[in-house]
């Protein structure tokens, strides 16, 4: 089972965040509630899909054999303007250079298979996903 925790800096609402791996990131807000001082929780979800649809896009266009020099991954997010803000649309656009010529239909078969059959995030975001809470306390 994947993991992580977010633990509160302890100042505003800067957090850690530590995965199961023992990588770690940080979130914040901008002023009044933070400080500005890393991605917000609403940036790290986009980023996380970008980054997960670009590994396996390079992954699968290396078995396609396809001439890659280079991959961005933007990823653009439009959110409802009422609480709690969810999004509504998210646009993903994978952006390629070439070292040489490529196959057309490779390369869209190979975002096609990036996004729709093995990112993890974008599977969640586009099926959905139960989420249920709970509390405990420490002592």
């Amino acid at each position: 089972m994947a993991k992580a925790t977010a633990r509160w800096s302890g100042h505003k609402v800067k957090f850690d965040i530590e995965s199961a791996s023992g990588h770690t990131a940080a979130i914040d807000e901008a002023p009044v509630f933070g400080d500005d001082e890393a991605m917000r929780p609403t940036e790290m979800l986009l980023g996380a899909l970008a980054g997960c649809t670009g590994m396996n896009a390079v992954l699968l266009l290396k078995k396609f054999k396809q001439p890659l020099k280079s991959l961005s991954v933007e990823v653009e997010g439009e959110q409802d303007q009422d609480w709690p803000r969810a999004f509504k649309k998210i646009d993903i656009t994978f952006v390629t250079a070439w070292d040489g010529k490529h196959d057309k239909e490779s390369v869209e078969k190979a975002i096609d298979l990036a996004c729709n059959r093995y990112c993890p995030i974008h599977a969640t975001l586009s099926h959905g996903t139960k989420i249920e809470h709970r509390h405990k306390d420490t002592h």
